[in-house]
């Protein structure tokens, strides 16, 4: 028999809830108590355009991976101090150097990078934008990076030790850090090794890594999120194992209503996401009972394999808690019509109820301003204009070549292993588009042709 201090444990706490959600007298959609979930700003101010591209959030995660803080000490180089410490035989010297430096600056500004060690003088954004910058960069390194830090920190360094200039303008902008804990969880450990992988794989060519460094972070991150969307929107059936396919096309391509890369491409992720800020609000609620407390970052499934291990009486108290929750707590402010509780209720049922109902609560303009963010992100490095079928999700031939580098780690592959090497890393094409990647890698002569037979031919290496 359970005891009732016990089963009153996996009953949702509504003082913690209260403390966070209520605020003078009124109910906000408050996210983050607990669980972190996307890097989406809902204020557009905060919202990062990339007008840089990646870099400053490869900027951040460089900085972090050499111990350096997130945010430099300061935004431009201290040109004054440097001259200060110098030692010049002449004026001419003296003004010499000085325009040295002003150009060198003046590079890295507008990201003309040439070595690895040169990536943490990236700078942030001066603007507000800086805000959704650093959400950026603390999402992936904690999906792609944290715990690896001992095999990927080598990776972002010169075989040659720093040129005296780098060494310069680090000295003077970066305060060392201890190690880094970002507050974003690694939702799906295969594809973060995944990257690990083809980071140490791509490392094998100094060049080609710093020329697709971006690329490859850019595609991860987005598979990381689209996947992330695509999971919670399945509550406790979240497979963190297998990904859900979302399709792509080459951008010189023409789309069709009929062509998988629109029916499961962009149309897609803008179904799932447009109503997904609910979840950031429910998974801060879900987790809110105290036996589940000492515990961060929980989704439904991780609390779903919590209770299932903990017996029915556990089960059936906590799901009567959220809908005591939503019946007694939550109808007070919000003035909503909640579902009731019934026996026969599953959690996974419960957790959806939960979910409908903080949707019915949220305002239009929430709604809208949260998966913008996503949508800058996608209109930024995979858009291509549909004409009436809207925006589709599509690479462009860097993009495709880095990620087939990746998947080549021998003197060459078969090119239907190829696509399956590809579909691991996300990146899923349609019949179609297959004989437009067919014929470029012919054109680039990156294709040995042993007979018709698919299954004959073979992709060369492209490092």
């Amino acid at each position: 028999m359970t005891n009732a201090k016990h089963l009153n444990d996996y009953s949702l706490d509504w003082s913690r809830l209260e403390s966070f959600f209520v605020q003078n007298k009124g109910y906000r959609y408050a996210r983050r108590k607990d669980t972190y979930v996307l890097p989406l700003p809902t204020r557009e101010p905060e919202r990062s355009k990339f007008e840089n591209g990646f870099w400053p959030i490869t900027g951040g995660l460089a900085r972090l991976l050499s111990n350096d803080s997130i945010i430099p000490e300061k935004d431009k180089l201290d040109m004054s101090h440097i001259l200060s410490i110098g030692k010049f035989d002449s004026t001419e010297t003296y003004e010499w150097f000085q325009h040295f430096l002003q150009s060198q600056q003046r590079k890295v500004e507008e990201t003309d990078v040439s070595r690895l060690s040169q990536l943490p003088l990236l700078m942030l954004s001066e603007h507000k934008e800086r805000t959704g910058q650093v959400d950026f960069i603390n999402y992936v390194y904690g999906a792609l990076i944290e715990g690896n830090e001992d095999e990927l920190s080598p990776l972002f360094t010169d075989d040659d030790s720093d040129d005296l200039l780098t060494q310069i303008f680090r000295s003077t902008q970066f305060a060392k850090e201890g190690s880094y804990m970002s507050p974003y969880p690694c939702l799906f450990p295969n594809i973060k090794e995944q990257f690990k992988q083809d980071l140490i794989h791509l490392s094998q060519n100094p060049k080609f890594f710093l020329d697709n460094l971006n690329h490859l972070l850019v595609h991860y991150t987005f598979i990381m999120i689209s996947q992330t969307v695509l999971q919670t929107n399945r509550f406790t059936k979240f497979n963190h194992e297998q990904m859900i396919p979302i399709f792509f096309l080459m951008e010189w391509e023409k789309g069709a209503r009929w062509r998988t890369s629109y029916t499961n491409g962009y149309k897609l992720l803008k179904e799932q996401s447009k109503d997904f800020y609910k979840h950031e609000h429910a998974l801060n609620i879900v987790c809110q009972a105290p036996a589940l407390q000492p515990k961060k970052n929980l989704y439904y499934h991780h609390i779903d394999e919590i209770l299932a291990s903990s017996g029915e009486d556990v089960l059936n108290t906590y799901i009567q808690s959220l809908y005591d929750w939503m019946n007694n707590f939550y109808s007070k402010y919000k003035a909503i019509e909640t579902p009731n509780y019934a026996s026969d209720r599953t959690l996974d049922e419960a957790f959806r109820d939960l979910a409908e109902a903080i949707s019915t609560g949220l305002n239009k303009e929430l709604k809208s301003r949260y998966p913008a963010a996503l949508e800058a992100f996608v209109l930024k490095f995979y858009k291509k204009h549909g004409g009436s079928l809207g925006s589709l999700l599509a690479v462009n031939q860097e993009q495709l070549l880095a990620l087939i580098a990746c998947s080549i780690k021998q003197e060459k592959i078969e090119l239907n292993k190829l696509w399956h090497e590809l579909e691991a890393r996300g990146l899923f094409f349609d019949h179609h588009s297959k004989e437009e990647i067919v014929g470029l890698l012919d054109k680039l002569n990156y294709l040995e042709k042993k007979s018709d037979s698919g299954d004959a031919q073979y992709v060369k290496s492209i490092l």
